[in-house]
């Protein structure tokens, strides 16, 4: 690929440069080196995923809010209440989580609403990770 011709012999030939970007704490938001600043906001992406695979997270996160805008990548929370109404004991609400939500907050703060809570043994909390099958069943 063209756009990326001598980026070998940039990296080497200015090794404390890219070693300060390789090792930034957050590389998506530092300039990459050299002549590659000027790179497009794909190219640079790609760039990332070879560099700090470990950052794509971010950067694709970055790169989705500048091509398309904020509201994009901005969080939503969920009507607890509307959900809980769609819920029942044969139609159960399940959460998939990623790094950094937990609704489990919330999910407390209805349900003491409600009267439903830890303390009074009406709400249980059941993580389906490796060996929670027995539990969840039960």
């Amino acid at each position: 690929m063209e756009e990326f011709k001598h980026l070998d012999r940039d990296i080497q030939g200015s090794a404390k440069r890219w070693k300060k970007f390789v090792e930034s704490e957050c590389p998506e938001k530092e300039k990459l080196p050299q002549e590659w600043k000027s790179k497009t906001s794909l190219q640079r992406l790609c760039m990332m995923r070879t560099l700090r695979p470990d950052r794509m997270t971010y950067a694709v996160r970055d790169f989705v809010e500048e091509k398309l805008g904020s509201e994009y990548v901005m969080g939503r929370s969920l009507d607890f209440a509307a959900s809980f109404e769609e819920s029942s004991a044969a139609t159960p609400m399940f959460f998939i989580l990623s790094p950094g939500v937990d609704p489990l907050k919330d999910v407390e703060k209805h349900g003491k609403k409600m009267d439903y809570t830890f303390d009074n043994n009406n709400l249980h909390n059941v993580s389906l990770g490796q060996g929670q099958e027995v539990i969840a069943e039960q």
